[in-house]
């Protein structure tokens, strides 16, 4: 733990807003129905992490800024002054780190409303520092990477909006983006874009994962894999179930969703309560070691992050059920044989440098 508290942790992607949006909770205290809350982020000895602006696929770009908006208003409230701080640049996350508090920084999951002239400047205005290209559908100007392709990748318009937020200071997140468009956008970006919550495809065979392939590609341009936590990501038993589960329950969870839209309270323990007759089977911290180790060999152990994807997954880890657990993935990483140098990279200073590389981009 002594090592462990010298470390700057930066988890790359919660979904917190959507959950306080949901349920409005003081973070302040504990929430055992979550997976982050101020307690347990000091248990776990986080120091900053990404609240991701999650827009939902089937909302209409005017629909889904909106929402971003709802988000963002949510977040800020919940903040708790001098302990959970919101913070736009680097300097900004070192200086809160230091007086002792934790960073909170914004990501936009969904780049869908991106279509709408200001919208980039408007999400830049409120801190969003990465952009989800989109989600599990492919919408006007980029392909998802579980849904059928509209463009073979990213459309022109995708194009110049990735140039756009390489102007803007903004990482583009391959995260759920096809895999023409992760190669698309390495042409592109001028800056090293991030996966900010993905795992290897070659231990758990989901079109969520990244292939070797493109691993090493995105390693090579100066980009960040950061492994994500999602059992279903991790194991290829509890990928295969929860790929049927998806099958059977998947248009009703999506009608969930829609009905509950006005009403999102119900939403969590609605979904949550059909998934129960349906778990996923228990994967252990270790197995999601295997991913980061993966991505160490493939790419370096400078080009590895962690973005758990904690509040927006239904089930966690064996080990690592939320945050407050990151000491334990911090003895796993050392038991395996990353060095101390290299523990503190992934954990949280690969994100940093790659967020400072945007910054300096814009100069």
């Amino acid at each position: 733990m002594s090592f462990h508290d010298d470390c700057l942790v930066f988890d790359g992607h919660t979904d917190v807003p959507t959950r306080l949006w949901e349920q409005p909770r003081s973070l302040a205290e504990r929430c055992t129905d979550r997976h982050v809350d101020l307690p347990r982020l000091i248990e776990g000895g986080v120091d900053a992490l990404v609240w991701a602006l999650y827009v939902p696929a089937g909302l209409s770009p005017a629909a889904g800024l909106a929402h971003a908006e709802a988000l963002y208003r949510a977040s800020l409230a919940a903040l708790v002054p001098d302990r959970l701080v919101a913070c736009a640049r680097v300097e900004d996350v070192r200086r809160v780190v230091s007086n002792g508090g934790i960073a909170v920084m914004f990501g936009l999951e969904n780049g869908r409303p991106l279509s709408i002239p200001g919208a980039l400047d408007q999400v830049a205005r409120w801190g969003v520092r990465y952009v989800t290209l989109t989600h599990w559908t492919s919408h006007e100007w980029c392909d998802a990477s579980t849904d059928e392709p509209r463009h073979e990748g990213l459309s022109a318009e995708g194009r110049d909006l990735v140039r756009a937020m390489n102007r803007a200071g903004i990482l583009p997140d391959l995260s759920h983006v096809s895999d023409a468009a992760v190669e698309q956008v390495l042409e592109v970006s001028k800056v090293p874009p991030i996966a900010s919550h993905s795992s290897a495809r070659a231990l758990a065979n989901h079109p969520r994962n990244l292939p070797d392939r493109l691993i090493r590609e995105i390693a090579r341009a100066g980009g960040l894999v950061m492994a994500n936590t999602f059992p279903a990501f991790v194991d290829e038993r509890a990928g295969r179930e929860a790929t049927e589960r998806q099958r059977q329950l998947g248009p009703e969870l999506q009608e969930l969703e829609a009905r509950y839209f006005e009403e999102p309270a119900k939403i969590a323990p609605e979904i949550a309560r059909r998934l129960a007759d349906w778990p996923l089977p228990a994967v252990p911290l270790e197995r999601f070691v295997d991913h980061v180790i993966h991505l160490v060999e493939l790419g370096g152990e400078e080009h590895v992050g962690i973005g758990t994807d904690f509040d927006g997954i239904p089930e966690t880890l064996e080990g690592f059920e939320d945050v407050s657990r990151f000491p334990a993935l911090t003895a796993a990483l050392l038991d395996r044989g990353v060095d101390r140098a290299g523990v503190q990279r992934i954990l949280g200073e690969n994100f940093l440098d790659r967020l400072e590389q945007a910054e300096k981009a814009t100069s």
